[in-house]
């Protein structure tokens, strides 16, 4: 229970009604309008890469064979089959290419609509666990942290792997109210469709197991549907993950689930040295106060924003006498696991933290709860006008944190979008053959299995960067696979500081580039230059 000083004690039950909840329906609302700001714009703001290589695979769905288990690349050569969490949200708006024809901006409703979704999950999930008002509240800055609104309308597979994250842990709170098979299938299933689609959710195990313990106690040990739904979801995404493991092992190409991504296999590029990302954390991080400053502040301000911030902690003081806070504490507990373990990967990419978020927006819904509660409201003033002032409140509460949070400058970058890639991609379309073979180098360093220059350009090949390609890797591509073009958005000049590709380029023909795009470099590799 959590208790208010002079209200009437909220309990599980009332957190069951069945009624219509206004205050929710205009927060789900909110949630939406938030999401669509900047929605109808590009795939080109930040993490372009990750997005369009989503963008990538669900075109190679609705272009090729709708086959979900054989996800594809344009980055792989010609076939590209790579091996990868289960892809849910590119096969789903596939299907949907299939009749509104291929749209990035229908790829960003996609995921908006799993954000929103996610929103409304929390709503139910809290309103279960620590009454409606907790429920409003969590739902609330689910609804406006500026990381969910942002990442709730990327083309990323974080936001469906969120939504049933939470999803889950509501499945099995239904079912430890009333135990059937039935609802121990749709608990499992839920349970394993949160780690398919992204690994990380398999933390959301921390959570359900909190919530046996909680509901059932030690006696949960013997509760035989919860054990074989636990195993079922566990198999499940062990089978996956398995036959995701063999296609690299076939194929070399990966997205990095296992094993590194950012390499080829030898026998197709030669022996080429290559510069991932690792996303494990070293001890130098992890003793560094970048490190932790640094993280906190993104939680301070991007995540939970200050007052979600303030209010988590609060909420943990609040609600710590509640056996409902046991599953909050682990599944808390499993986040901040994941950030230590792979810290690298978290302090590279904002939306690695994404599965902490739901646990801490419950806690802080506890905390907020007395002002999302109409009964506690009404003790100060006349419910209308208490409604618009605390409404009000938190509407420039919410409106100053996105601002303030730097969401806008850094990650929807209005004035820094990589449009280059685009009208490069439109360019090579006027001159390659649909079934040109292409080598791109989109970047310096760590830019193997880049996705962007042959998404725009609609094109099949292999992608470098300025570190792992080499003149050999070229002419083992050219002779061996049929390379046509060799292509850089990075320049003739940064080419040029390498003598060696400098000298085997100019042996080729070049194609002139159109005024304006003096950065892009074309390479005829089946033209041999007249001296």
């Amino acid at each position: 229970m959590i208790k208010y000083p002079g209200v009437t004690t909220i309990d599980r039950e009332a957190g069951r009604r069945s009624s219509f909840d206004l205050a929710a329906f205009c927060i789900i609302l909110i949630a939406a309008a938030f999401r669509l700001y900047r929605i109808n714009i590009p795939l080109v703001d930040a993490h372009s890469w990750r997005q369009v290589t989503n963008a990538d695979i669900a075109r190679h769905f609705s272009e090729g064979i709708m086959n979900p288990f054989v996800p594809r690349v344009s980055w792989g050569g010609v076939n590209g089959v790579v091996g990868m969490e289960f892809p849910l949200l590119q096969y789903l708006t596939a299907s949907i290419w299939l009749v509104t024809g291929e749209s990035e901006f229908v790829a960003r409703l996609v995921a908006a609509a799993f954000s929103v979704g996610a929103v409304i999950a929390t709503y139910f999930l809290g309103t279960r666990l620590l009454g409606r008002p907790a429920g409003r509240a969590a739902a609330f800055l689910m609804a406006v942290s500026p990381s969910t609104v942002y990442f709730g309308r990327s083309f990323i597979s974080d936001t469906p792997m969120l939504m049933f994250s939470i999803a889950a842990v509501l499945a099995w709170d239904r079912y430890f109210d009333r135990p059937t098979t039935v609802r121990a299938v749709i608990a499992a299933l839920v349970t394993a469709l949160a780690a398919l689609v992204k690994l990380p959710a398999i933390l959301v195990l921390g959570g359900i197991g909190g919530l046996a313990l909680s509901r059932l106690g030690w006696a949960a040990l013997r509760d035989k549907r919860l054990w074989a739904g636990t195993v079922a979801a566990l198999g499940i995404i062990g089978a996956w993950y398995w036959y995701a493991d063999r296609i690299y092992l076939e194929t070399g190409l990966t997205q990095a689930v296992f094993r590194p991504s950012g390499t080829y296999p030898t026998d197709l590029a030669g022996e080429v040295f290559y510069r991932s990302v690792s996303h494990w954390a070293t001890s130098e991080l992890l003793f560094s106060r970048e490190f932790w400053v640094g993280m906190t502040m993104r939680f301070w301000e991007l995540h939970l924003t200050p007052f979600g911030f303030i209010g988590a902690i609060v909420g943990t003081v609040v609600a710590w006498r509640n056996r409902r806070l046991t599953p909050l504490a682990l599944w808390t507990a499993a986040g901040f696991a994941l950030v230590v373990v792979a810290a690298q990967g978290q302090w590279y990419h904002e939306f690695h933290q994404l599965p902490v978020l739901p646990p801490l927006a419950l806690l802080f819904g506890a905390a907020a709860a007395p002002l999302f509660d109409a009964a506690f409201l009404r003790r100060f003033a006349p419910l209308p006008l208490a409604i618009l002032v605390v409404g009000a409140g938190w509407g420039a509460a919410s409106f100053a944190a996105f601002g303030g949070s730097g969401v806008i400058r850094q990650l929807y970058r209005p004035d820094n979008l990589a449009e280059k890639f685009i009208a490069y991609g439109s360019f090579i379309q006027s001159f390659a053959a649909p079934d040109a073979l292409l080598i791109t180098v989109d970047y310096e360093a760590a830019g193997v299995n880049s996705p962007m220059l042959l998404y725009y350009a609609r094109r099949q090949g292999w992608s470098f960067d300025m570190f792992s390609i080499s003149p050999r890797v070229i002419e083992r591509l050219r002779t061996k696979q049929g390379v046509r073009y060799f292509v850089s958005s990075m320049g003739p000049e940064q080419m040029s500081a390498r003598d060696d590709l400098k000298l085997y380029l100019d042996g080729f023909e070049h194609v002139a580039s159109p005024p304006g795009m003096w950065r892009l470099l074309v390479v005829d590799l089946g033209k041999l230059r007249t001296r």
